[in-house]
Protein backbone atom coordinates (compact mmCIF):
# COMPACT_ATOMS: atom_id res chain seq x y z
CA UNK A 1 0.00 0.00 0.00
CA UNK A 2 1.05 3.28 -0.90
CA UNK A 3 1.34 5.67 1.61
CA UNK A 4 1.96 9.60 0.40
CA UNK A 5 5.17 11.48 2.18
CA UNK A 6 3.23 13.59 4.16
CA UNK A 7 1.14 10.82 6.26
CA UNK A 8 4.92 9.14 6.69
CA UNK A 9 6.06 12.19 8.13
CA UNK A 10 3.07 12.58 10.50
CA UNK A 11 3.45 8.93 11.52
CA UNK A 12 7.36 9.10 12.11
CA UNK A 13 6.99 12.11 14.33
CA UNK A 14 4.48 10.84 16.52
CA UNK A 15 6.49 7.55 16.94
CA UNK A 16 9.04 10.29 17.55
CA UNK A 17 7.01 12.05 20.22
CA UNK A 18 5.95 8.11 21.98
CA UNK A 19 9.69 7.17 22.31
CA UNK A 20 11.06 10.14 23.58
CA UNK A 21 8.09 10.38 26.35
CA UNK A 22 9.89 7.01 27.29
CA UNK A 23 12.85 8.99 27.94
CA UNK A 24 11.31 11.40 30.56
CA UNK A 25 12.52 10.73 34.23
CA UNK A 26 8.96 10.70 35.67
CA UNK A 27 7.51 8.49 38.44
CA UNK A 28 4.64 7.55 36.67
CA UNK A 29 4.97 6.72 33.07
CA UNK A 30 3.89 9.37 30.14
CA UNK A 31 4.61 7.35 27.19
CA UNK A 32 0.52 6.69 26.81
CA UNK A 33 0.00 10.29 26.13
CA UNK A 34 1.95 9.98 22.37
CA UNK A 35 0.33 6.75 22.04
CA UNK A 36 -3.43 8.60 22.88
CA UNK A 37 -2.33 11.42 19.91
CA UNK A 38 -1.64 8.81 17.55
CA UNK A 39 -5.13 7.83 18.17
CA UNK A 40 -6.32 11.36 17.40
CA UNK A 41 -4.18 12.26 14.93
CA UNK A 42 -3.88 9.02 12.58
CA UNK A 43 -6.40 7.02 10.59
CA UNK A 44 -7.17 3.67 12.01
CA UNK A 45 -4.57 2.55 9.59
CA UNK A 46 -2.13 5.01 10.38
CA UNK A 47 -2.50 4.26 14.05
CA UNK A 48 -2.25 0.14 13.75
CA UNK A 49 1.51 0.96 11.54
CA UNK A 50 2.40 3.58 13.96
CA UNK A 51 1.93 1.79 17.22
CA UNK A 52 3.20 -1.72 15.76
CA UNK A 53 5.82 -0.13 14.86
CA UNK A 54 7.00 1.26 18.45
CA UNK A 55 6.20 -1.86 19.87
CA UNK A 56 7.74 -4.10 17.19
CA UNK A 57 11.19 -1.77 18.04
CA UNK A 58 10.51 -2.29 21.86
CA UNK A 59 9.79 -6.14 21.53
CA UNK A 60 13.79 -6.63 19.35
CA UNK A 61 15.23 -4.65 22.52
CA UNK A 62 16.10 -1.36 21.77
CA UNK A 63 15.65 0.48 24.98
CA UNK A 64 12.64 2.87 24.28
CA UNK A 65 9.88 2.35 27.34
CA UNK A 66 9.87 4.28 30.23
CA UNK A 67 12.81 3.29 32.31
CA UNK A 68 14.62 3.05 28.76
CA UNK A 69 13.36 -1.08 29.12
CA UNK A 70 13.29 -3.16 25.78
CA UNK A 71 13.06 -6.55 24.78
CA UNK A 72 10.63 -9.68 24.69
CA UNK A 73 11.03 -9.72 28.84
CA UNK A 74 8.96 -6.46 29.31
CA UNK A 75 6.08 -8.30 27.28
CA UNK A 76 5.36 -11.17 29.04
CA UNK A 77 6.07 -8.85 32.73
CA UNK A 78 3.23 -6.98 34.54
CA UNK A 79 3.07 -4.54 31.89
CA UNK A 80 3.11 -6.52 28.88
CA UNK A 81 -0.47 -6.28 29.26
CA UNK A 82 -0.19 -2.28 29.23
CA UNK A 83 1.70 -2.55 25.85
CA UNK A 84 -0.52 -4.65 23.92
CA UNK A 85 -3.09 -2.37 24.78
CA UNK A 86 -1.68 0.72 23.82
CA UNK A 87 -2.04 -1.17 20.52
CA UNK A 88 -5.78 -1.43 20.50
CA UNK A 89 -6.13 1.40 22.15
CA UNK A 90 -4.69 3.77 19.58
CA UNK A 91 -6.56 2.24 17.37
CA UNK A 92 -9.60 2.02 18.59
CA UNK A 93 -9.25 5.90 19.43
CA UNK A 94 -8.53 6.76 15.68
CA UNK A 95 -11.26 4.48 14.81
CA UNK A 96 -13.68 6.56 17.26
CA UNK A 97 -12.63 9.73 16.63
CA UNK A 98 -12.94 9.62 12.53
CA UNK A 99 -16.13 9.36 13.00
CA UNK A 100 -17.24 13.12 13.25
CA UNK A 101 -15.92 16.55 14.69
CA UNK A 102 -15.96 16.70 18.26
CA UNK A 103 -15.95 19.30 21.06
CA UNK A 104 -13.66 19.40 23.44
CA UNK A 105 -15.19 17.73 26.29
CA UNK A 106 -16.40 14.71 23.95
CA UNK A 107 -12.81 14.11 23.25
CA UNK A 108 -11.54 14.01 26.72
CA UNK A 109 -14.76 11.70 27.45
CA UNK A 110 -13.39 9.31 24.76
CA UNK A 111 -9.59 9.88 25.84
CA UNK A 112 -10.58 8.95 28.82
CA UNK A 113 -12.75 5.91 28.21
CA UNK A 114 -9.78 4.36 26.03
CA UNK A 115 -6.89 5.46 28.51
CA UNK A 116 -8.66 4.18 31.77
CA UNK A 117 -11.33 1.65 31.08
CA UNK A 118 -9.61 0.05 27.90
CA UNK A 119 -5.80 0.12 28.26
CA UNK A 120 -6.10 0.31 32.53
CA UNK A 121 -8.45 -2.36 32.54
CA UNK A 122 -6.85 -4.86 29.90
CA UNK A 123 -3.33 -3.80 31.11
CA UNK A 124 -4.61 -5.17 34.78
CA UNK A 125 -6.06 -8.23 33.46
CA UNK A 126 -2.18 -8.43 32.11
CA UNK A 127 -1.29 -7.46 35.46
CA UNK A 128 -2.45 -10.27 37.77
CA UNK A 129 -1.94 -12.95 34.71
CA UNK A 130 2.02 -12.16 35.46
CA UNK A 131 1.97 -11.23 39.30
CA UNK A 132 -0.38 -14.12 40.03
CA UNK A 133 -2.51 -12.02 41.84
CA UNK A 134 -6.42 -12.18 41.99
CA UNK A 135 -7.92 -9.98 39.25
CA UNK A 136 -9.54 -7.80 41.80
CA UNK A 137 -6.00 -6.45 43.39
CA UNK A 138 -4.65 -5.93 40.40
CA UNK A 139 -7.76 -3.80 39.57
CA UNK A 140 -7.48 -2.15 42.93
CA UNK A 141 -3.53 -1.27 42.39
CA UNK A 142 -4.27 -0.17 38.84
CA UNK A 143 -6.99 2.55 39.95
CA UNK A 144 -4.36 4.05 42.04
CA UNK A 145 -2.95 5.61 38.08
CA UNK A 146 -6.62 6.60 37.36
CA UNK A 147 -6.30 10.16 38.36
CA UNK A 148 -3.09 10.10 36.55
CA UNK A 149 -4.77 9.14 33.74
CA UNK A 150 -7.48 11.15 34.12
CA UNK A 151 -4.91 14.49 33.70
CA UNK A 152 -3.22 13.16 30.96
CA UNK A 153 -6.60 12.55 29.18
CA UNK A 154 -7.41 16.18 29.69
CA UNK A 155 -3.69 17.23 28.26
CA UNK A 156 -4.43 15.50 25.40
CA UNK A 157 -7.50 16.08 24.78
CA UNK A 158 -6.52 19.73 24.79
CA UNK A 159 -3.56 19.30 22.42
CA UNK A 160 -5.81 17.31 19.89
CA UNK A 161 -8.29 20.03 20.06
CA UNK A 162 -6.00 23.00 19.46
CA UNK A 163 -4.23 20.93 16.61
CA UNK A 164 -7.57 19.86 14.38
Amino acid sequence: MHIEAQRLTRMALLLAIVIVLGLIPVPLTVQNIGILLIGLLLSPFEAFLTTGVFLLLALIGLPILTGLRGGMSVFIGPTGGYLLEYWIGAVLLAWWSKKHRHEWFLLFAKIAIVAVLIIDLFGSMGFAVNMHIPLIRAVALNSLLIPGDILKAILVATIAYKLK
